[in-house]
């Protein structure tokens, strides 16, 4: 059985600046400012461990009030228009095959169960999964381990756009793809089976053909 597993901030929606803003935002209330570049070295890493790491600089709150702040400001900023178009298209193309889909973030279920709802998506998916669901989020392959296992598929394509995602799949023994979102480097997603520039149906059967 065909499984296939989206990654979400950055794959599906343009929601990593957003992230990195968020952060921004909500660090500045306690005097430290940091840029874009610091915090994009978190794209796709746990928010407990982000959490831990300027916890030991400013005084936050504790992690599930500094997730629920964070997600009223990406709240805020949520539109149609921040999910990319060729995922969206994508999206319902395998829905419509009635093949199974997950979406597997390093989010908390949480917010990342109000970013899916906020842009009318999550019935697309048979599974969703955050990252505060597992012990060790992505890098370590636990979240892809968790959904497979759910969907119990056996040929698995994993949709990522980072270095720590591609890892993740990797790990867990599927086929990644990679989108090039411009976040990353082509060498920095090199570890991933293939890497594109845009996402579509024609790409999924061709791996499927080689499953």
């Amino acid at each position: 059985m065909i499984g296939i597993f989206w990654d979400c901030d950055g794959t599906i929606m343009d929601t990593e600046r957003l992230y990195a803003y968020a952060w921004q935002t909500h660090l500045k209330q306690f005097g430290l400012n940091i840029s874009e570049e610091e915090i994009r070295q978190f794209v796709g890493v746990d928010d407990r461990i982000v959490h831990s790491f300027y916890a030991k600089t400013v005084p936050l709150d504790d992690f599930e009030n500094t997730m629920f702040s964070l997600g009223e400001i990406i709240q805020q900023s949520l539109n149609n228009k921040i999910i990319y178009n060729d995922a969206k298209i994508l999206l319902k193309q395998i829905y419509d095959l009635d093949i199974k889909q997950a979406c597997v973030s390093a989010s908390p279920q949480g917010l990342l169960n109000k970013k899916l709802q906020e842009v009318e998506i999550e019935n697309f998916f048979d599974y969703i999964i955050g990252g505060d669901m597992v012990k060790r989020n992505k890098p370590y392959p636990d979240i892809y381990n968790k959904a497979i296992e759910k969907l119990q598929t056996s040929k698995n394509i994993i949709i990522e756009d980072s270095p720590t995602g591609i890892q993740s799949g990797k790990e867990s023994n599927s086929y990644v793809l990679a989108i090039n979102r411009g976040m990353f480097s082509e060498d920095q997603l090199n570890q991933a089976d293939l890497v594109v520039d845009k996402l579509s149906l024609e790409i999924i059967n061709k791996i499927l053909e080689t499953l």
